[in-house]
Order: structure tokens, then sequence, then C-alpha cells
């Protein structure tokens, strides 16, 4: 993953991608886990993801989140993509004017392979808490130190609302196909 020079940058890119390549995502949290809300976009021909915005608070209730989010700005038509495991969240932040739907139910490893295939993750400097995460993310071991790949080090939240957003978008199989043809 890479951090950008610049948040204009990104925004620039973002920009020349439309509205139609932008993603919204959200994990929820309270005591120890993170409400983390994140806004990226994709670039079909590269095979990049920008991640340029993001909201990463904890010890928040639904109302006290709303409240930052209207402080912040955020569009309420813009539809967020949120953690199914939390309907009666998602129906709050629906009465609360926000477009909001759970997401599928994709395994941790499923969108794990999902966010391998992009070529590169670029991430604004303003998203300081997913460049923590991102930085410090690596697979859970077992104690014989082999790795568990449906497990990270870390409860990784600004991962978790990529995942969300992106539950919609196919990120291209960039796998070697070898060919069946046979020299004459």
């Amino acid at each position: 993953f890479y951090i950008a020079k610049s948040h204009e940058d990104v925004i620039r890119q973002v920009q020349m991608l439309g509205r139609k390549n932008i993603y919204n995502g959200m994990d929820f949290g309270y005591e120890t886990s993170y409400n983390a809300l994140i806004r990226c976009s994709v670039d079909t021909e590269k095979q990049y993801l920008y991640v340029f915005w993001e909201y990463y608070r904890n010890h928040r209730t639904d109302p006290q989140a709303v409240k930052d989010l209207d402080r912040l700005g955020w569009n309420k038509n813009n539809l967020i993509v949120a953690d199914c495991a939390e309907p009666k969240t998602i129906s709050f932040y629906n009465q609360e004017g926000f477009r909001m739907r759970g997401a599928s139910k994709a395994t941790r490893l499923e969108n794990t392979k999902k966010m391998k295939r992009f070529k590169k993750i670029i991430c604004s400097p303003n998203c300081p808490n997913t460049i923590r995460e991102l930085k410090n993310l690596t697979y859970a071991k077992n104690p014989k130190d082999e790795i568990i790949y449906d497990e990270f080090n870390i409860d990784p939240h600004t991962f978790s609302a990529i995942w969300y957003g992106l539950d919609t978008y196919n990120v291209a199989d960039i796998k070697y196909i070898p060919s069946n043809t046979q020299a004459g």
C-alpha cells in the first residue's frame, strides 16, 4: 500500500474517476472498537484503490456519531454499505436520513482476497487511522507460528469498512491463465 504525497493528489484522481466509482463503507464500534466510515474510489482500468476520507471514533453512541457526521458535512444521499451484523444500527441511521444497507455476508478471507487483487492501494495522508492500520496489519499466527489466513494481528476497523464499501465491486482476478495452444 502507498501513502500519497498529498491529499490534493488523491482528490484529483478521485474526481477524474467520477462519482460512479466512489464507495462508502462503515464498521461499527463503541468500547474498544471504533466506528470507521471510509470513502474510497476505484480506478477500474489500473485496478488501483484510492482511500480519501475517514471518520474514526470510539466511545460514540449512534446519535453522537450522526451528529459528528452532520458536523463533518456528510451528504446523507451517499450510500453507505455497513456491517450486516448490526441491523438495528443500520435501521437507526436510515431513520436519521442516511442511505445505508448491510453488506453481503462474505467471509473475512474472501474480502481479504478481494483487497489483494488491487495492484495498488493509495491512501490520502488525511486518513491517519487507515494508514496506521494498513501499515500494522498482518495475518495472525497460531502457537506453531503458522499463518491463520482469516485472522489478523489487530482488529482492522478501516480495513473492514473498506470491505463493506466495496461489497458490490468485483475486482478482476489478475492471475495468469495459461493458454491451451500447442506449438506446431
